[in-house]
């Protein structure tokens, strides 16, 4: 005996339909979140990382003598101005020889336009280098853009005095040019009042560097203070000239001792002609021996707040030099910087 079908249950209608709703409305909204996400993506983060500083590293070993085009780097700069570049070249020497001799090197670094007049300008520096010690030596160039465009900084390490007769020997080098704080409020690069060397005898001292400037803060109020020295202890005669006639170590100024030395870069604000604060940036001391005889300093260093909340209105920065022999000393001016930035 065949049954007839019996009619859907009302419950069961009702749970169908509203199960349908359910899914159809998570079908659209689906599809509106994708389509959303596809036409108006959201904004880049206000905390994106800046584009890098401009920079270029190298590294090589020479066999000696030899020299060497250590790196070069390319930037694009819209402005006219001066640009502060950094030269810093780590260099290992291994002799056969061993300790008895040291190594001549000069290090230097020159920049010019790729697009207009070149006008090329350049810094350089010279220290003896020792058997199996490693040095790290930076060179600082205010670079005067005349002509905005493409720009280009070469480095070269040049080791000419090393005679083959003296044994086998080689140069290991990493050398980077870089742009320094490109994005700084402010730069203030102290310029020395004449490139002619001084020559210090045992007792005195000098500021090699000296120079004021508006103050202008950034935004953090911190300041970067920067030098660079490059002296020369006068243990032998003809021991430097530095583009001068004579020789600048004579006697009675020579000592086989050579100098103990001291440096401290001052960092000043001005109220008018009073000093309202002043910190001391950096401060070292070296001894220079005959077989060193040229030697390349630097350093760096970050002062947090000092420029916040100014007393003053101009800054003064002041990077001194003292002697304390028992040699003279010999200050080449051309290669002695100090820099203040505020970030």
């Amino acid at each position: 005996m065949n049954r007839a079908s019996s009619p859907p249950r009302p419950r069961r209608l009702l749970f169908v339909a509203i199960s349908l709703v359910v899914i159809t409305s998570l079908v659209i909204l689906g599809c509106f979140v994708l389509s959303g996400e596809d036409e108006a993506p959201g904004p880049p983060s206000a905390t994106s990382p800046p584009s890098a500083t401009p920079s270029a590293s190298d590294r090589s070993t020479l066999t000696l003598p030899d020299d060497a085009d250590a790196v070069s780097l390319e930037f694009d700069t819209a402005e006219k101005g001066p640009v502060l570049v950094a030269l810093s070249v780590t260099a290992t020497f291994t002799a056969s020889t061993g300790e008895r001799r040291a190594l001549y090197t000069i290090m230097g670094m020159s920049c010019g336009s790729m697009e207009g007049p070149t006008n090329t300008q350049s810094v350089n520096g010279t220290e003896n280098l020792t058997h199996q010690t490693t040095r790290q030596m930076t060179q600082l160039l205010s670079y005067d853009v005349e002509t905005p465009g493409k720009h280009r900084c070469n480095a070269t390490v040049n080791a000419p005095n090393w005679d083959p007769e003296y044994g086998d020997a080689e140069l290991s080098i990493e050398a980077e040019i870089r742009l320094v704080a490109p994005e700084a409020s402010g730069i203030y690069y102290a310029a020395t009042d004449s490139e002619h060397p001084i020559v210090l005898d045992p007792g005195e001292e000098v500021a090699a560097v000296e120079e004021s400037f508006p103050l202008e803060a950034g935004p953090t109020g911190d300041l970067s203070v920067l030098s660079g020295t490059h002296v020369t202890t006068c243990t032998i005669t003809n021991g430097s000239r530095d583009q001068t006639e004579a020789n600048l170590c004579t006697e009675p100024r020579l000592d086989r001792e050579g100098s103990t030395m001291s440096t401290k870069t001052v960092v000043q604000q001005l109220d008018g002609d009073t000093v309202c604060r002043t910190v001391t940036a950096d401060r070292s001391l070296d001894s220079i021996d005959h077989l060193v005889h040229h030697r390349l300093l630097d350093s760096r260093t970050r002062i947090d707040g000092f420029l916040s909340d100014p007393c003053g209105d101009r800054l003064r920065v002041t990077h001194e030099i003292a002697n304390d022999g028992p040699a003279a000393l010999v200050v080449h001016r051309a290669s002695t910087k100090a820099v203040a930035i505020a970030h």
